[in-house]
């Protein structure tokens, strides 16, 4: 029998637990039962709630799971859901703290995180994590692996470079290194340091972005480096039609249709997904780095 027993048929939790310590403490000395386990039972359409939910106000995990074991092979944190709530979810609402989401580390050979959603119609997720302003919603150091697909809502994979200046390296800028390193809004014609285009003008946002710093002395941007990005181009001495190839422009931070082959190789920002007969515009772009 259970040294503990608590139901409840309203909304009100079955155990509430309050502590400026730990507000519960679980240790199981089975091979096969979990100190914790968080079960959401009910299966039908209307059901929202969560196995296990957690939601930290300061600087700390709303879940932590941590697996010791060298030899275990059991999760650092297991949940499952069999209604239309997430197994596991974790919010960071503090828009000053530092906490993540989701924090799990595994030493053993089990899972960090396993979330299992077992309703087939269902929406719900396995696992969810939601960020506010830009915090982290999930943090995994070791590897992770995927069975499934992996879906990213945006349009190009960038990445992290230093900038000269931030406030000229506005979303759709056109960029090319210089001496030092870093990057600068380009104004040479057919520049072979073109480097691509700061992600984030128009309705298209990043999908990925590598190289992300905690250091912010130095100003950075992601910078679209594959993908489709909206660009800056300038069309005032040429048109630019669809699948035009592009370059740098001497108009600060544009480009320009590449119509001199000779000139454009290694210069080739990407192509041209939308038509501009004149002027200054914003467009969408393939970009392609030849």
């Amino acid at each position: 029998m259970p040294t503990i027993t608590a139901k409840t048929s309203s909304t009100e939790p079955a155990v509430l637990a309050s502590s400026g310590g730990e507000a519960l403490h679980a240790e199981s000395t089975s091979s096969s039962v979990a100190a914790v386990a968080g079960f959401q039972l009910d299966t039908t359409d209307t059901s929202s709630g969560a196995g296990i939910y957690g939601e930290a106000r300061g600087g700390g995990a709303a879940v932590a799971g941590l697996q010791t074991n060298p030899d275990g092979n059991g999760p650092g944190v297991y949940a499952e859901a069999q209604g239309n709530g997430a197994a596991v979810l974790g919010r960071q609402v503090n828009t000053s703290g530092n906490g993540a989401g989701v924090s799990a580390e595994c030493l053993g050979n089990g899972h960090a995180i396993s979330g299992v959603q077992m309703n087939p119609a269902s929406p719900g997720a396995g696992s969810y994590a939601e960020h506010v302003a830009g915090l982290t919603a999930g943090f995994f150091r070791g590897n992770v692996i995927v069975t499934g697909d992996v879906s990213f809502p945006g349009a190009d994979c960038a990445e992290e470079f230093i900038v000269k200046e931030t406030s000229r390296a506005e979303p759709g800028t056109v960029m090319a290194l210089i001496d030092s390193g870093e990057l600068e809004p380009c104004e040479t014609p057919y520049d072979k340091r073109v480097v691509g285009v700061v992600a984030g003008a128009g309705p298209l946002k990043s999908g990925i972005v590598m190289g992300r710093r905690h250091d912010r002395t130095r100003p950075r941007q992601p910078i679209a480096l594959v993908g489709t990005a909206y660009c800056k181009v300038d069309a005032q001495d040429s048109p630019i039609t669809v699948g035009s190839l592009l370059t740098s422009s001497s108009t600060p931070g544009h480009a320009i249709a590449a119509n001199d082959p000779m000139r454009a190789f290694g210069a080739v920002l990407g192509k041209a997904m939308a038509p501009l007969a004149s002027g200054l515009g914003l467009i969408p772009i393939l970009i392609t780095l030849q």
